[in-house]
């Protein structure tokens, strides 16, 4: 029964935690499933030997059904260097050294009532010898039958948690690169390109966290073209999200941005996108100048800067015909003086 629980929850709560670390802590609620609402993100700061509680708002989103929930706290990691948080579902699975496993207490079960919603009490504790660093896991909620079958795929959902204990930790974050994401790629999949033939929109940066703290970079980065003005993108993280513990972690910012309303669940929300960039043909240095440090720690830079050429079939026709042009009539024009120079010639030895 176990291997098939955890086998359902990885085909829906995986998907749906795959955006977590991209969700701004401002926004309340995103919704886990069909039948189920949650709030998808908890960050405390906790000194050692102290207890924070709180509460959970969960709803239930179906008219006609009671939801009931079975809820348990595992640990979670990354899978790649993007947001997507991997899940440890495994009910054997050992703790890992950012573990909040054995620290956060919630129920086993909660019941909710068909449109209704419930708040349910949790603490997370810190030991008193517990030093400087971040501690986190992860809230899966899954749905269950009232004669305690198999799990329901309707209703499943992921609250990740993130404890950061002040004092003096391990902070390195260390820059690996900086530069324009090839556009013809899919955005999960983009790679970083020196040359392009499609216009960039996004710029993107990749930080090792080779610390203790899942650390959250804020700074700008500045495109500076041969010709023309600037362009400066002052907000290199706008979610506030976060490179894990050991995690090569690639953050991707939009040259220029789009507001857009999207629906879901008959509900409408404002959502951003990558717009037109905009940029003309020709070279650009990019140069990210950031920074990080929490916890009362001292703040650290990150500096670097890259280039690229953004150079459509438009532009590269124009420049072949400019550089045809030039050459005729540089030939033309040299040709013209050989010529006077031999009839000069000529005349001298007559």
């Amino acid at each position: 029964m176990n291997h098939l629980k955890s086998a359902a929850l990885i085909m829906c709560a995986v998907v749906f935690a795959a955006s977590l670390l991209f969700i701004p802590q401002q926004n309340a609620y995103a919704q886990g499933s069909a039948a189920l609402s949650i709030v998808p993100k908890k960050t405390y700061t906790i000194e050692a030997g102290k207890t924070v509680n709180d509460t959970l708002l969960i709803r239930n989103q179906d008219k006609e059904r009671t939801l009931n929930l079975s809820l348990r706290v595992i640990d979670f990691s990354y899978t790649d260097d993007s947001g997507a948080p991997k899940l440890m579902l495994d009910e054997g699975a050992p703790k890992t050294s950012w573990s909040l496993r054995d620290n956060i207490d919630i129920p086993e079960t909660v019941s909710i009532e068909p449109g209704s919603s419930e708040s349910i009490g949790m603490s997370v504790t810190i030991p008193e010898n517990q030093g400087g660093c971040s501690l986190y896991s992860a809230i899966v909620y899954s749905s269950t039958s009232s004669e305690g079958g198999n799990v329901g795929l309707s209703a499943s959902g992921v609250t990740l948690v993130f404890a950061n204990i002040p004092g003096v930790c391990k902070e390195d974050l260390v820059l690996k690169r900086v530069g324009a994401l090839n556009d013809s790629k899919n955005i999960d999949n983009g790679e970083y390109a020196y040359f392009h033939l499609d216009q960039p929109k996004r710029i993107a940066y990749t930080l090792q966290n080779n610390g203790n703290v899942a650390a959250s970079p804020v700074g700008s980065i500045t495109l500076r073209p041969w010709f023309g003005k600037e362009i400066v993108i002052n907000n290199i993280n706008p979610n506030g999200s976060l490179a894990l513990i050991g995690q090569e972690r690639t953050f991707v910012s939009c040259v220029k941005l789009k507001g857009e309303t999207v629906g879901f669940n008959g509900t409408r929300a404002e959502s951003t996108t990558c717009d037109t960039s905009g940029l003309w043909p020709g070279f650009y240095s990019v140069e990210l100048a950031g920074y990080y440090g929490q916890n009362g720690n001292n703040t650290k830079d990150l500096v670097g800067s890259s280039w690229f050429i953004y150079m459509p079939w438009w532009a590269i026709a124009i420049l072949v015909a400019a550089l045809a042009f030039i050459t005729y009539y540089v030939r033309k024009i040299v040709l013209h003086i050989r010529s006077n120079s031999s009839k000069a010639k000529l005349k001298k030895r007559k």
